[in-house]
């Protein structure tokens, strides 16, 4: 865990970030969960972590278990307060535990979406898949079900087919009836009022007089997609204002990069230059490929997300917060994803007791894949993680970047697992 001390900002008018009682976390895989508890001791914010007890599933707040396995760690889009209301993908063992621990109820709209389509059921019959036995005869594995006629054992690729179109079948009704928290922001108005940020794919579950229902709002402001979620390239501060992955203004920073090593390596004697060859290889490397990257991305372009805030009354600020590869068919709709290389905007966001704002953001190490050594940055006064803290500085008062352990965060959970730290944790709002 990083932190950055910014400048002191205490005239916070209760618009955007607000106070938070704190974070439900569904893993604390390489450590993440230690480390946003750690936090929440400065800050004063509890972590509530899900751990798997002899008979249930243990909601805790203190110290927690290492899960190395769990890589499916998301909570934030699972579950979602809304007032005293939870917005959950099922109703399940954790949420039931949730809704009794914070005494929150079902939210009426979404709870006759999910009878409708038996997610319950369908949820139930995925669980016990999953929980079957496996044997290995004759070194082919099996596995094992009980049935009226005894024990029968089925080639586990064939059941593998059974299973995913189950899981499938599940992913698809969940989808139908829940609005996932990486999709959404909740807002205030000048006059205190909620406002819903979301992304426009939404509408094509759910009208707008059933997200007004959903979530309590009156105003709702469809977001064009930059990625699948919004969360990946928006983050609402306060007062109306959101920050904004720029891909050209990360293009403008990685070429501000190139110059900055190329004229340290002019100004550097011959004998002490081969230090610089690998940063400028790979930095300008890196910016001729996202140059090309950003051209063909077939995803919303960041101007659309621009223009939409500004429609809806808020005040867009640029940042360099992502850079990204393309991956799957981008010709085909829906076969395509953006690989997350270097991600500060899928942050979370919170008031302190100080009446701070608090930016907790995910770790990055291109620069040391850049090549940017701690010297070659002390000499030639450049890095990603400064250049962002340079243009988030006067908008926040500190910034924490939480890696996890072994750099978790940006080698496995964001360019492999397609999330970071506010995908991982659900907020508890005051």
């Amino acid at each position: 865990m990083k932190i950055q001390n910014t400048q002191q900002n205490n005239n916070f008018k209760g618009y955007d970030a607000r106070k938070l009682k704190g974070f439900i976390m569904n893993s604390n895989f390489a450590g993440i969960a230690d480390e946003m508890r750690k936090i929440g001791e400065i800050e004063n914010f509890k972590v509530f972590l899900f751990e798997h007890g002899p008979k249930q599933f243990i909601l805790k707040n203190d110290c927690f278990e290492i899960t190395p396995h769990s890589k499916g760690c998301w909570a934030q889009d699972c579950w979602g307060i809304v007032k005293n209301s939870l917005l959950s993908l099922d109703n399940l063992d954790k949420t039931q535990i949730l809704k009794k621990t914070f005494k929150l109820q079902s939210n009426k709209l979404q709870e006759f979406a999910q009878e409708m389509l038996n997610i319950n059921k369908l949820q139930e019959y995925v669980d016990i898949l999953y929980n079957l036995p496996v044997v290995e005869k004759n070194g082919k594995k099996y596995v094992q079900i009980v049935t009226e006629n005894g024990i029968e054992h089925i080639d586990k690729n064939i059941f593998n087919m059974e299973f995913n179109r189950n899981v499938k079948i599940l992913e698809k009704a969940r989808n139908q009836t829940h609005v996932k928290g990486g999709n959404y922001f909740l807002t205030k108005n000048q006059n205190g009022e909620d406002e819903l940020l979301i992304g426009e794919n939404e509408l094509k579950k759910f009208s707008m007089e059933e997200l007004q229902q959903m979530f309590k709002v009156k105003n709702i402001f469809p977001i064009p997609l930059a990625d699948f979620h919004i969360d990946l390239f928006i983050r609402p501060l306060k007062d109306k204002k959101v920050l904004i992955a720029d891909d050209n203004m990360m293009l403008d920073t990685l070429a501000e990069g190139v110059e900055k090593i190329k004229n340290a390596a002019i100004q550097t004697p011959k004998d002490q230059r081969e230090k610089f060859r690998t940063p400028l290889a790979q930095t300008n490397l890196y910016l001729q490929q996202f140059k090309e990257i950003i051209n063909q991305n077939p995803y919303a372009k960041m101007q659309d997300v621009e223009k939409a805030l500004i429609d809806a009354g808020y005040e867009p600020i640029k940042v360099p917060a992502r850079v990204f590869e393309i991956y799957g068919n981008k010709d085909t709709p829906n076969s395509f994803y953006l690989k997350q290389l270097h991600n500060y905007m899928n942050a979370n966001v919170l008031i302190n007791d100080k009446n701070e704002v608090i930016y907790i953001t995910n770790k990055s190490n291109l620069d040391e894949t850049l090549g940017l050594t701690k010297e070659i940055k002390d000499n030639i006064g450049f890095s990603l993680e400064n250049e962002f803290i340079k243009h988030i500085k006067p908008h926040v008062d500190k910034i924490y970047f939480v890696s996890g352990e072994n750099n978790a965060i940006p080698k496995t959970l964001l360019p492999i697992q397609n999330g970071g730290i506010h995908c991982m944790c659900a907020e508890i709002p005051k």
